[in-house]
C-alpha cells in the first residue's frame, strides 16, 4: 500500500497540516515540516508546560498568511498527530480507540510536556495490552529514552516472564543492561519469589541489589 508523500511531514517545505490546521485555532505550532493551527485551550488544560509556552511571544513567521508560529525542535509530528487526534476526533459519539502505534507515539509527547493524566492513561492501556516480543522490546527502548525507570523495569520483567527465546539482534536492540536483567536476573528468579506477598529469598535479594547498584549509577541506560 503506497503512502501519500504529501502526508509525510519529515521532508519537503514547511506546510499546513492536512487535518490539524484549524482555521479558528489560536496558536500555530511548527513541528518538523508540519504547521498545526489549534485551540490552545485543549493542550493548556492538560499541560502546564505548554500553557507556559503559549504565553511566550510567537516570533517566527510561518510561510502561510503571515501568521506567527512557535517552532518546537526534537518532537515528532507523528506524536502530535496522535495527541491532537484525542481532541479533534472525527466522531465524538464513538468511543476513542487506541493502537500500539498510538501509544508509542503519544507517550514521549505526554511525558515531555508533563501531561500526567494522559501519560497515566497510556501506561494503564500498555500494562493491560497483549504484547508481542517486538512490542515489549520497543517499550523497553522508549521508556529508557524517556528516563522512566519504573516502566522500563516493568517491561523488562514482562519480557522475562514471557520466556521467549532472545536472539543476538534482540540483545542489540534492547541494550546491554536490559538483556542482562532478562537473562541473568528475572529469568533466574525462583518461582516462589515471583509470587505476590512472598518474602524474597537470599539469592534473589542479592540479584535485586545488583540491579539496584547498576540502576543507581545509570548503567540501566546502556
Amino acid at each position: 500500500m503506497e503512502v501519500d508523500i504529501s502526508l509525510d511531514y519529515s521532508p519537503g517545505e514547511v506546510r499546513n497540516h492536512h487535518r490539524f490546521y484549524v482555521t479558528t485555532g489560536g496558536v500555530v505550532i511548527e513541528i518538523e515540516k508540519a504547521l498545526f493551527k489549534i485551540h490552545r485551550h485543549f493542550l493548556a488544560q492538560y499541560s502546564p508546560t505548554l500553557e507556559g509556552l503559549f504565553q511566550l511571544p510567537q516570533e517566527k513567521e510561518s510561510p502561510r498568511m503571515g501568521e506567527q508560529s512557535i517552532s518546537i525542535k526534537g518532537d515528532s509530528y507523528r506524536g502530535w498527530e496522535v495527541l491532537l487526534g484525542l481532541f479533534y476526533r472525527d466522531n465524538h459519539l464513538e468511543p476513542a480507540s487506541t493502537s500500539w502505534y498510538d501509544a508509542m507515539m503519544l507517550l514521549p509527547v505526554a511525558h515531555k510536556y508533563c501531561m500526567e493524566a494522559i501519560e497515566t492513561s497510556i501506561l494503564e492501556w500498555i500494562n493491560k495490552a497483549s504484547k508481542s516480543k517486538a512490542q515489549i522490546i520497543e517499550l523497553i527502548n522508549v521508556t529508557k529514552a524517556l528516563d522512566m525507570y519504573d516502566s522500563f523495569e516493568k517491561a523488562v520483567k514482562e519480557l522475562a516472564d514471557a520466556r521467549w527465546e532472545l536472539t543476538f539482534e534482540d540483545a542489540q536492540e534492547m541494550g546491554l543492561f536490559a538483556f542482562y536483567m532478562v537473562t541473568r536476573i528475572y529469568s533466574n528468579c525462583c518461582l516462589e519469589c515471583r509470587k505476590p506477598s512472598r518474602s524474597v529469598c537470599f539469592q534473589c535479594r542479592k540479584a535485586m541489589r545488583s540491579v539496584a547498584r547498576l540502576r543507581d549509577n545509570n548503567s540501566w541506560r546502556i
